[in-house]
């Protein structure tokens, strides 16, 4: 009796709660919201600097306070037309929720146990830049019980209106106006088909689409904008024609002017456009999310680590090397300087001109192949499983058998220099020494040291990779090299390079991640580093290899390492010092073959020449010999 009165207690009191919260959450959708949440922002916008304060871009809104709001009725009829078709197909029919298309978010989400799919109608995506909402369930809910209160209170025109002015599209540009002034120096009541389309298109995902991070994905997103308006004959086939043919690349006259350190720049807004990205099903995984800044706030400046004189000496010695191989097919390169200690990015050059054709495309995140660049990695797991430098491997001619067919690696120069030691392999950059190294530890261990040095490029099995692994076969990005190298300068230990000097908006720091690994994880242990680094800073051990190479010879202790991938497509190289690393990569976009440039003719002038000028800065330090440390 007395746990049946305890039972309908609590069932009268649970149903009370329901009630008085169904009746709360009524009284809440029948209230207008408050006028005053409809104001116009205060501009949203990022000055970066370097490490120095010295600015680098300002991506603030011109002559004021505020963005350029722009009422609904003056702009491109067009342009809302390209959202409303990219964006939310329904949006004059709904009622705030494309209840249809929430159950089938839902189903499609459970099925692929992650969010994959969203669900977002435009006044849902105007509630989350009204109020900053949490990308989760819980912020999900209340995206669409404020979409269902908004559009109880408030004109279609106006919520399109608030969207279109508040949606972030790329760059640190907050709605159409500023963004159309910012890609193509015009406004957003004179754009027209193409560009209209180009604007809706970012707003998916505006740190991937733009058209300054990703031409070609900003062309591809905006044909799908205008296949959509083509079919609901909102432009004509003849519109349909002409705005597809349209550059995507931002034109003279656009605020993007040639600010400083295009590439890097253009990195850190695109991580700051991740934290604020309203795609509906996008988690910002590429920046911290601690960088979520609520939208409609005033976001302070960005101290970044470059260092803006070294940066702009490399992307002058960049340019220079690239025309004196211009008569060896060499159009492109790129470059970057970490300091060891803190990762902190002291120089980024992505292209030798990033507003040239193609200049936006950024070889520094760009993947390719290393070629012989790996090598180093491979003997550092051998020598982390009991190998020594002295070791004696095989130089000769041998074919392997592999799951494609018979395997049988040449060394560059063609030439078998029998029985040889790991340190001569290594420091000469054998071939076949280091296939024959692969194929004893195994491509699983050389894909696993990889792993743990950031290369999270390498995302096919070891099966597919095969012992080619051992020889570069495997794409992956400069930052990716570069920094892995930095590890090894730091006794194996893997830390993210970093691009903000200090906090954001009293968030943590933004760090440039060139891998999965966690902060401070271990490649190898600290003796096994120590060696790599002196065999590769042996100078009479790479004489088998590379003779007297003069871009090899400093004035300091370096470790260096050259790669070149098959054909001529790509040359790398990599220096070492105590203090810095620099890697650099030399080749072109398109993937055209050099004209039989190696690592030493082509990027081994350019990496001496970083060097050098990095050094100019900042001491170079010593490399720890592997003595120090008693190996």
């Amino acid at each position: 009796m007395i746990a049946s009165r305890t039972a309908r207690r609590a069932l009268i009191i649970g149903v009370s709660a329901l009630a008085a919260l169904l009746v709360g959450s009524a009284a809440w959708l029948l209230t207008p919201p408050d006028v005053a949440l409809f104001e116009q922002p205060v501009a949203l916008g990022v000055t970066i600097t370097d490490r120095d304060g010295v600015t680098l871009r300002d991506t603030r809104a011109p002559g004021g306070e505020r963005w350029r709001w722009v009422a609904l009725a003056d702009m491109d009829p067009v342009l809302t037309a390209a959202f409303v078709a990219a964006e939310d197909r329904t949006f004059f029919e709904h009622d705030g929720v494309a209840w249809r298309s929430v159950a089938r978010a839902v189903r499609d989400n459970l099925v692929a146990g992650r969010v994959v799919s969203g669900a977002s109608t435009i006044t849902m995506q105007t509630a989350r830049l009204l109020h900053g909402h949490s990308r989760g369930l819980v912020g999900k809910a209340q995206q669409l019980l404020w979409a269902v209160r908004l559009e109880r209170h408030v004109s279609k025109d106006i919520i399109l209106e608030q969207y279109l002015n508040r949606v972030p599209l790329g760059q640190g540009a907050i709605g159409v106006e500023a963004a159309s002034r910012l890609y193509f120096g015009t406004a957003s009541a004179r754009l027209g088909p193409g560009r209209a389309a180009t604007l809706a298109g970012i707003a998916r995902s505006p740190a991937r689409d733009n058209p300054l991070r990703d031409p070609i994905r900003a062309a591809a997103r905006r044909d799908v904008v205008l296949r959509a308006l083509a079919s609901r004959g909102q432009i004509s086939e003849a519109e349909h024609a002409l705005a597809s043919a349209e550059p995507t690349i931002p034109i003279a006259g656009s605020r993007v002017s040639r600010f400083r350190a295009p590439h890097f720049t253009t990195r850190v807004l695109s991580l700051l456009d991740s934290a604020i990205d309203v795609s509906p099903a996008s988690s910002g995984a590429q920046a911290s999310s601690e960088l979520r800044d609520r939208p409609g706030t005033h976001r302070s400046s960005v101290r970044t680590t470059l260092d803006i004189a070294l940066q702009e000496q490399v992307e002058r010695d960049l340019r220079q090397v690239v025309q004196s191989l211009a008569t060896q097919r060499v159009q492109q390169a790129a470059a970057l300087v970490l300091d060891n200690a803190t990762g902190d990015v002291l120089a980024w050059v992505g292209s030798p001109d990033f507003f040239g054709e193609r200049g936006q495309v950024d070889m520094v995140t760009s993947r390719r192949q290393p070629g012989s660049a790996l090598k180093p990695f491979l003997y550092a797991r051998a020598f982390e499983r009991g190998f020594s430098a002295a070791s004696v491997l095989d130089d000769i001619p041998r074919t392997w058998m592999t799951a494609t067919g018979p395997y049988s690696p040449r060394n560059y120069d063609r030439q078998f220099r029998g029985p040889i030691r790991a340190r001569v392999a290594l420091a000469s950059s054998l071939n076949v020494p280091a296939v024959q190294l692969a194929g004893e530890l195994g491509t699983t261990a050389l894909l696993d040291v990889l792993h743990r040095a950031g290369f999270a490029s390498l995302t096919r099995s070891a099966d597919h990779y095969g012992l080619g692994l051992a020889l570069g076969n495997g794409e992956v990005t400069l930052l990716e090299l570069t920094n892995a190298y930095r590890a090894l300068a730091r006794g194996g230990m893997f830390t993210p390079a970093t691009l903000l000097q200090r906090p954001v908006s009293n968030t943590a720091q933004l760090s440039a991640r060139t891998g999965t690994a966690s902060t401070g994880s271990r490649v190898v242990p600290e003796d096994v580093a120590a060696l790599t680094l002196d065999i590769l800073a042996d100078r009479d051990a790479r004489l088998a290899g590379f003779g007297d190479a003069a871009v090899f010879d400093y004035p300091f202790p370096v470790a260096v390492k050259t790669g070149t991938s098959r054909h001529f497509t790509d040359n790398w190289a990599v220096a070492v010092t105590g203090a810095f690393t620099v890697g650099v990569w030399v080749g072109n976009f398109d993937g055209t073959p050099m004209a039989a440039v190696s690592g030493i003719a082509g990027a081994g002038p350019l990496l001496r020449r970083v060097v050098l000028a990095t050094s100019q800065r900042r001491p170079p330090g010593l490399l720890v010999s592997p003595g120090e440390l008693g190996a």
